[in-house]
């Protein structure tokens, strides 16, 4: 009779405690099980896929997971304690509590992955006598939501896709969006706004002038124009759209233009809440027959010599290199160059600064591999320069529900240099540009009153909270405020005299401000400005088939690209939330039709 003999162990991961349930069968691992894991997160995917992992091998000892590391690292954690138990090194008591750490575990995680450089290499090229280990008719370079809009697509359309993602979970940084979408003119636009008479022409418009020329006004159209068809084929893959809300203003915009256009689904909304979206898109492409391999990123690009006709990919396994022949085209959607230090440098001047202040939030499998290796076949790059930034504190003037405290920013000389309300991106840009140009931090302050007003960030418990961190600091007078900041206090008495003077009208003809002005007295709070980063701006130049394209404008044969991954659609910064998932579903599609209707 065999010897059955259940353990637990618990570890705090991101989400919370998670608990390890380990049967013990005659000595070996038979099963291992998980409790407490928060539904609808990257986590839980790899939790699932690491707990089978090791019953099917009978052994703890499994890598923690790509692309959801932090999560799978802690329930190793947790199955490490269980074990303990099992050996008699740790109690029952203290393997349930997550401050008591397994006897072999040091502390440290070594195995979550860290930003690395982009494992992409040169072409390879193609011959007659070129052995394939696999082929599909399309196959999709990464899982994020751009892929597997691609995916669900060309697999509806009766075409057999392969997709092949670097990480050891699908979603990509998608999962850690809200998953919410841009489009004008829907028919839950006119249900849940006041906005009955929107057009793709006007949201087309505003993002022209958002792009600062800086933007391909084709593609710009097209997405308008395609985006509230992606939200009734998303309605037809189980997405319910349940409200709609609007960004806040540009300064430059015409109000005309402006519109609640952020479509947000029964799930979503939040962060992290994109993973309703990417496990919905995934399951129409397996349901209608694509395939999906883990742990396989794309290093190379298969190539015509002298035509660049791309003919496939080289995929990374543990087995090996494996070539793989797309039948009709290969899809690029490995995101932009967002933890690629060397290309940041070289591309992009602020997602550098934001890599080196450790800002980005983006899947660390972000590392450029399809631009790279676009740029090595021969592709062009377009719209490098900009970045999806918001405050990593107060996550400022992210909705424009949610008015902007009573508050002013200002540089290292004391002077204010934004329209504090605009729509987050817009405001970090100018934070960025002044912090490079001047050579010191930038400061949001407020005062007493600033905590009872709507949108306040702080109540009196949390703002003490935050001064007993000194994640914000007291200043009784002007004098004591610039000396805190290090600021010229004759620049700041004359910026919060100008500021008062005109708060007392209730206008702000300086830089536009719309909501929070508000005399601001003694004494004052002041909080340092610092980023949150979601990414970078800019990829591969596509048109508006999203074929790739080379520096003479000519299309790749066999190559495209879309979303994050496609540069000249988004401009020098991020024009306000749902505009990326927009792209990456519209550009999925679009690459997946061009593809079945053209070959």
């Amino acid at each position: 009779m065999s010897n059955v003999q259940t353990f637990k162990g618990t570890a705090q991961s991101f989400h919370g405690p998670v608990t390890a349930i380990v049967t013990v069968t005659d000595g070996k691992i038979s099963k291992v099980e998980s409790d407490n894991i928060a539904p609808n997160t990257v986590g839980k995917l790899a939790i699932e896929s690491m707990q089978n992992q090791m019953t099917s091998g009978q052994t703890e000892d499994i890598d923690a997971i790509s692309g959801a590391s932090s999560s799978t690292s802690n329930f190793k954690k947790a199955v490490e304690k269980a074990l303990a138990v099992y050996r008699g090194e740790l109690s029952q008591e203290d393997a349930l509590d997550v401050n008591v750490l397994a006897p072999t575990d040091g502390g440290k995680d070594k195995s979550i992955n860290r930003p690395k450089p982009s494992p992409a290499r040169g072409p390879v090229y193609y011959s007659d006598g070129l052995k394939f280990d696999d082929s599909a008719d399309v196959v999709v370079v990464g899982s994020g939501g751009a892929g597997l809009a691609a995916a669900a697509q060309a697999a509806q359309d009766g075409l057999s896709v392969l997709i092949l993602e670097k990480a050891g979970v699908p979603g990509g940084t998608t999962n850690y969006s809200g998953g919410v979408i841009q489009a004008a003119g829907t028919k839950y636009q006119k249900e849940f706004t006041k906005y009955q008479d929107d057009t793709p022409e006007k949201h087309a418009n505003l993002w022209l002038a958002a792009g600062e020329n800086r933007v391909n006004p084709e593609l710009v159209k097209d997405l308008a124009n395609g985006a509230p068809k992606n939200i009734e084929w998303l309605a037809d893959q189980g997405i319910k759209w349940s409200s709609v809300y609007g960004h806040c203003h540009i300064p430059y915009v015409k109000d005309e233009d402006f519109a609640d256009r952020i479509h947000v689904y029964d799930g979503g909304g939040g962060m992290g809440q994109g993973i309703v979206l990417t496990q919905a898109l995934l399951k129409t492409a397996l349901d209608n027959g694509a395939k999906i391999k883990y742990q396989a990123p794309v290093v190379s690009l298969i190539q015509v010599v002298g035509t660049k006709e791309v003919k496939g990919v080289v995929a990374q396994t543990k087995a090996g290199d494996i070539y793989v022949k797309a039948n009709k085209g290969v899809i690029l959607a490995t995101a932009s160059i967002d933890h690629n230090e060397e290309l940041a440098h070289d591309l992009n001047a602020q997602q550098c600064h934001d890599l080196q202040d450790h800002a980005c939030l983006s899947t660390v499998t972000d590392t450029g591999d399809g631009i790279k290796m676009g740029q090595m076949a021969g592709a062009a790059v377009a719209g490098m320069g900009g970045t999806i930034d918001f405050d990593n504190k107060t996550g400022n003037a992210t909705d424009d529900r949610v008015p902007t405290m009573p508050s002013i920013f200002v540089n290292s000389q004391g002077q204010r240099f934004v329209c504090e309300d605009a729509t987050y991106a817009y405001t970090y840009r100018a934070i960025f540009q002044q912090e490079a140009q001047l050579g010191g931090s930038t400061y949001m302050i407020f005062d007493e009153k600033s905590l009872s007003a709507k949108g306040s960030v702080w109540d009196k418990e949390s703002l003490e909270k935050d001064l007993d961190k000194n994640n914000v600091q007291k200043a009784d007078s002007i004098e004591d405020l610039a000396e805190l900041i290090d600021v010229p206090v004759a620049n700041l008495q004359n910026t919060l005299d100008v500021w008062n003077t005109n708060a007392a009208t209730g206008k702000d003809p300086e830089f536009g401000r719309r909501t929070g002005i508000q005399i601001l007295a003694a004494p004052f709070y002041v909080h340092k400005n610092r980023e949150a980063n979601l990414g970078a701006i800019g990829g591969l130049k596509i048109n508006v088939n999203c074929q790739v394209l080379d520096n003479a404008n000519q299309p790749i044969s066999g190559l495209f690209a879309a979303g994050l991954n496609a540069g000249g659609w988004i401009g020098p910064y991020y024009p306000g939330s749902g505009t990326a998932i927009s792209g990456i579903v519209h550009q999925g599609r679009k690459a997946a039709q061009y593809i079945k209707e053209n070959n």
